[in-house]
């Protein structure tokens, strides 16, 4: 499973848009059956270069897809819908989308390809770099079938970076990003309406296994190293050294359990500054908070330890919330921490 690699990219800052593929009327072979009206205000045979599919309307999205496979039809647009529904509550009420989200879903790799040339023209190859499942690219999502899972958790992850790139009137600081991004991913099927997803922030045993590994061998970082590394520096550095894959991974699992521990940790006490840091980012009020030598290095890497160390209660270092962090990742992976994660549930008692 390579699926953290694939969205290395998702954060990355680009201007200009290549013109959408128009809608057709040529009939796909496979039209969902579920009832996907609540979610669904308008549904239209679309192709693209020759291919036939669907797009569907929501509230807040546009998705354009030619799958073939019915229960991708069936949950894609339910899913999409309260994905971006699910990125306005979970961690503090934001506002809806200012601009609509649109998702393409392509049922081969070679389609994705081609509008991700059209898309991104000179910067292409760097995303036809991605061997599994797909991008973000402002508002717009571009992804290939990856199975009944994975591409679902890709939308998720994905789908927060459309919603924060549309809502946001400000930058966020990477290691927020990702790592909400990677909270997002969390979901079960409804057992009640197998179509539709629930949204449960601990349902992820993907990161909690890569976080369990590297409890284990002694690979985590430290808080600093998050708050000032981003995820094509680990890249850059693999590829010297001739492996990508581990510094990466541990990254991605390594701030998804950070904005749990905010969240959760030391009994919720930094709860409140999460909240609040990500209100500023919305509200653009975020960069007021910064010093010049610290903002310089925001505007131009959004890293920084006082990205993180501005919202914290007085007097709060870095050593402090390492210590802390790291005595809260023992609790995660810790006996009965895997049980709890699959039920959805928080592995801190």
């Amino acid at each position: 499973m390579k699926r953290a690699l694939t969205l290395i990219l998702a954060s990355s800052t680009l201007t200009g848009c290549a013109s959408t593929p128009s809608r057709d009327q040529h009939e796909p072979s496979a039209p969902p059956s579920a009832d996907v009206g609540r979610f669904v205000a308008d549904r239209q045979p679309w192709s693209y270069k020759g291919a036939p599919g669907w797009e569907y309307h929501t509230p807040n999205a546009i998705i354009r897809t030619t799958s073939t496979d019915r229960k991708i039809l069936e949950r894609l647009p339910p899913f999409v819908e309260l994905s971006i529904l699910h990125c306005q509550s979970e961690l503090v009420r934001l506002p809806r989308p200012a601009e609509t989200i649109e998702t393409y879903f392509f049922q081969t790799r070679s389609q994705w390809a081609t509008l991700t040339q059209a898309l991104m023209g000179e910067r292409a190859p760097v995303y036809l770099a991605i061997e599994r499942g797909g991008y973000s690219y402002n508002h717009i999502g571009v992804f290939f079938d990856l199975g009944p899972r994975d591409s679902f958790v890709i939308c998720a992850h994905e789908g927060w970076h459309q919603y924060a790139h549309s809502t946001f009137k400000g930058p966020l600081p990477v290691w927020l990003d990702e790592g909400v991004a990677c909270v997002m991913e969390g979901f079960k099927w409804d057992e009640q309406f197998p179509d539709h997803p629930r949204f449960m922030r601990w349902a992820n045993t993907e990161r909690f296994d890569q976080l369990r590994d590297a409890a284990s061998t002694d690979s985590l970082m430290p808080v600093h190293m998050l708050l000032t590394l981003r995820p094509q520096d680990l890249m850059e550095q693999g590829s010297r050294s001739g492996s990508t894959e581990p510094a990466a991974l541990v990254y991605y699992a390594q701030v998804w359990a950070l904005i749990h521990f905010l969240r959760e940790g030391e009994g919720g006490i930094y709860r409140n500054a999460l909240e609040q840091l990500l209100q500023d980012c919305a509200d653009d009020n975020f960069r007021a908070r910064l010093g010049d030598t610290d903002l310089r290095q925001f505007n131009t890497r959004r890293t920084g330890a006082q990205t993180l160390l501005a919202y914290m209660p007085q007097g709060t270092t870095l050593r402090q919330l390492d210590s802390e962090y790291q005595r809260f990742i023992r609790q995660v992976v810790g006996t009965g921490g895997r049980d709890a994660i699959v039920a959805g549930r928080s592995p801190i008692r």
